[in-house]
């Protein structure tokens, strides 16, 4: 009977349980009244009480609760705060929130009472232990996605007959479709301190047959809300949650989240720069869980609006294996101001809506330092082709009607008008290479100007990968307009070993070039700002040059390249080199030089993009490294000279919190025998009256005034960005340059019918530039500057020592959604 009084016993306990062992729930969405748009970490309390939730990154959410849920009150920044009664209905819920004008003023805080400092010390704290990059390993697959539309008011959306023709022809164009949509699955592997490999398995763009921007989202923001400094879109912003941030932000506790079944606390903290301050804050909600004093949710986006293009992000944390929080949700969203879309009666910024989830974590991953290489980014060539497989596997809702419409209408477009050679406009701006058909375009070979040569035009063409991926045959042929002269040439290239970046190249060219320059091999720039100091050429040599050349890439992060050259070189100015006393009939004005030289480019920890074309560097934070050994050889296949000659280059630009961003380029070279000036080093300056600003060169220095065959200098700016000045409707970029140079010179006597200096004084000049201005279309920011010369090379007309400058810069990067 024991058993049976004990069933009955408990059958009789549970009866008399309150009902907490039932649980109720309630599930929809939170949407913005007038757009539409989901919103985000929407707080959600129950029942007027202490427990509830937040939406996820898509404004939905799932609430349970062990009594009947009869109402939400529901909060968000920059909304009317609601109570929502929930009725019968408890799935499907779809609660609109109303846009509040909130302006938050300054508030006083006396030190030991803001009750979100704590908070924020608590999690300052733990950032190394809540960091997912502070873990040994990890992996993951992520599906991405991301549309293009506009940002519409509710006069936009709202159905009326008063809305012009192209206004209504646009609305009904975004009803049942975006301007355009695109999906990508990766799987990404993590190994501490910063290997890195994210390979893109499936990707579809909606008018695009070859997935050539799929790295877009995975760019806009890193997965990790806990550096020091974060960086949106290639600008950094000092972290809210750095140390020492307390005395640069406010931070106001709004709210506090009860979990149910759990002693965890969410407590929900706005932050932004505090108004007496001036640097590259951001602006948003930190979700705050006590459980690790980790963070749950966060939004952010840049404080100032500086214009340009704005950009918002929001990323979502769960707890892993009771002890990890790891991102599983990202959003970005982009607001272009300078793409705007037209009607008759307004325009509309183009808006882009990126979505990444994050799933299969798996923390402490078996993972080797084989499976990474120098490619952080890879797209494996079948991308595409398996792409609806993927993609149905991976997507977290099958494809919306909109989504559907739009592959299926953009697609068809893109067919039609040929997206995919249109597109590759995007990789030209990377290689400096122009696609068509089997050819491409060398842009660098279409139009230049010097004071030489005046205007050149020109075309060059080499054979691409349709042809094959194994060899490129290509040519050039120009014409300069004051020097009267057709420039031309030829090369064969080979790629045996793509893996290694093996390059075997024969070329010959009939040209001109610049005498005493200096250049360095495979430095990745296909637009370098080398480009500014050309113009201002006046003397050039005619040469005629015959190089074969090997190249190779070694222990990740070296790149080799192994020369042999035969020069002929013929100044286009009155030049004569040879021993003083001389005859000018025994002096030479043409000379011939056979070098052998081995060159080196280092950049330790740089990382590629790599598709089924190109190899694009995303760059390294440590200092870049160039190292050129040359051997001219006397007597061999015409060689009228035999020396030694060593040319360096290092490069390392670093931010400093709350001061800006530093560059510093160091160059060096060194010949050991009497050398004609063609193949000297001239000093690299860049003056003119007023002329664009060229950066590591010297501004006040005239063009060929040095002449050296040793020399060392060093080029330092610091950018202040809008740190220094930033006022309603003004803010200009400061930036201070200071450039160092000395330079010798043996046996000057050789040098005849020219008038040089050396820099055995030392050459110094310091100056200031006032950067973005002018912004031109959010594309070109102008600016001006002034430099100036003193020391011993200090000239004696003052108005002499001052050089003016316009500067040209990439566009700014704001927010303000």
């Amino acid at each position: 009977m024991r058993p049976l009084s004990l069933y009955i016993f408990l059958i009789f306990l549970l009866a008399a349980l309150p009902a907490g062992g039932q649980t109720y729930s309630v599930h929809g969405k939170v949407v913005d009244l007038e757009t539409r748009e989901a919103l985000a970490f929407v707080n959600m309390i129950i029942n007027h009480g202490k427990h509830g939730g937040v939406t996820d990154i898509d404004g939905k959410f799932s609430l349970s609760y062990h009594e009947p849920i009869t109402s939400l009150t529901i909060s968000h920044m920059g909304y009317e705060t609601v109570i929502y009664q929930v009725g019968d209905q408890s799935w499907g819920l779809v609660i609109r929130l109303k846009p509040a004008t909130i302006e938050l003023g300054e508030v006083e805080i006396v030190p030991g009472e803001n009750p979100a400092h704590r908070i924020i010390s608590n999690v300052i704290a733990s950032r190394d232990m809540n960091d997912p990059e502070k873990l040994p390993s990890f992996s993951y697959t992520s599906y991405d996605k991301m549309y293009f539309t506009i940002k519409s008011d509710s006069a936009f959306i709202m159905d009326t007959a008063v809305q012009d023709t192209r206004t209504g022809a646009l609305r009904g164009f975004l009803e049942d479709k975006y301007f355009f949509f695109m999906e990508t699955v990766s799987e990404r592997k993590f190994m501490y301190p910063d290997h890195n490999h994210e390979r893109v398995i499936a990707s579809r763009i909606s008018g695009f047959k070859d997935p050539i921007i799929v790295f877009l989202i995975s760019q806009m923001q890193s997965t990790s809300f806990y550096d020091d400094v974060i960086k949106i879109a290639d600008k950094n912003y000092i972290n809210p949650i750095s140390r020492g941030s307390t005395r640069k932000y406010l931070f106001i506790l709004q709210d506090t989240i009860y979990h149910q079944n759990t002693t965890d606390t969410t407590f929900i903290i706005y932050y932004r720069p505090l108004l007496n301050t001036n640097f590259d804050g951001l602006e948003g909600l930190l979700y705050v869980n006590t459980c690790k004093w980790a963070i749950e949710n966060v939004t952010a986006e840049p404080y100032r609006d500086d214009q340009g293009l704005s950009i918002r992000i929001q990323q979502k944390y769960e707890l892993m294996e009771g002890q990890y929080w790891f991102p599983v949700q990202l959003n970005t969203d982009l607001m272009i101001r300078f793409a705007e879309v037209a009607t008759d009666s307004a325009s509309y910024p183009l808006v882009g809506i990126g979505k990444s989830y994050i799933r299969d974590v798996r923390i402490n991953a078996e993972v080797t330092k084989r499976e990474f290489s120098n490619v952080e980014i890879e797209v494996v060539p079948d991308a595409f082709s398996k792409a609806d497989q993927l993609l149905a596997a991976y997507r977290i809702d099958s494809l919306s009607m909109k989504e559907s419409n739009t592959y299926t209408y953009i697609d068809s477009i893109g067919q039609e008008y040929h997206f995919d050679e249109k597109a590759k406009g995007f990789e030209t701006v990377m290689t400096g290479k122009i696609p068509w058909k089997w050819i491409n375009f060398d842009m660098r070979k279409f139009l230049r100007y010097n004071d030489y040569e005046s205007i050149y035009v020109g075309l060059g063409v080499e054979t691409n990968q349709k042809i094959s991926s194994r060899f490129s045959l290509g040519g050039f042929l120009g014409y300069g307009f004051r020097d009267k002269h057709m420039k031309y040439g030829t090369h064969v290239s080979l790629f045996p070993w793509k893996d290694v970046e093996m390059e075997i190249g024969l070329s010959y060219q009939n040209d001109v070039a610049e005498p005493g320059g200096t250049h360095y091999v495979d430095d990745f720039l296909k637009f370098s700002y080398d480009q500014y100091r050309e113009p201002l050429l006046m003397r050039m040599d005619r040469i005629e040059k015959f190089e074969g050349t090997l190249g190779f890439r070694s222990l990740s992060y070296l790149k080799t390249y192994i020369t042999f050259v035969r020069t002929y070189k013929e100044p286009g100015y009155d030049y004569y080199f040879g021993p003083s006393g001389e005859e000018l009939s025994l002096l030479s004005n043409s000379f011939r030089f056979t070098e052998g030289s081995v060159s080196f480019r280092y950049a330790f920890r740089e990382k590629f993009l790599k598709n089924v074309r190109t190899k694009v560097s995303l760059g390294t934070s440590w200092p870049v490294v160039w190292l050129t050994y040359t051997r001219g050889f006397d007597g061999i296949l015409g060689g009228e000279f035999g020396y030694n000659r060593l040319d360096l280059k290092i490069h390392k630009t670093f931010f400093i919190k709350y001061f800006g961003q530093t560059d510093l380029m160091l160059k060096a070279g060194f010949i050991d025998k009497p050398l004609p000036y063609t193949n000297l080093f001239n000093g690299n300056g860049s003056y003119h009256a007023f002329t664009l600003y060229a950066p590591h060169s010297f501004a006040t220095m005239r063009v060929n005034e040095f002449l050296m065959d040793r020399y060392v200098a060093l080029y330092v700016s610091h950018s202040f960005g809008k740190l220094l000045l930033r006022t309603k409707g003004f803010n200009p970029a400061l930036e201070l340059t200071t450039n160092i140079g000395y330079g010798f010179l043996n046996d000057p006597e050789y040098h005849h019918h020219l008038t040089f200096q050396t820099m055995d004084k030392g050459f110094y000049e310091s100056g200031v530039n006032i950067n973005e201005l002018l912004n031109i279309t959010g594309i070109i920011s102008l600016g001006l500057g002034v430099h100036y010369r003193y020391g011993p090379y200090h000239l004696d007309r003052e108005l002499d020592n001052f050089a003016f400058k316009f500067t040209m810069t990439l566009p700014v990067i704001s927010n303000s959604f």
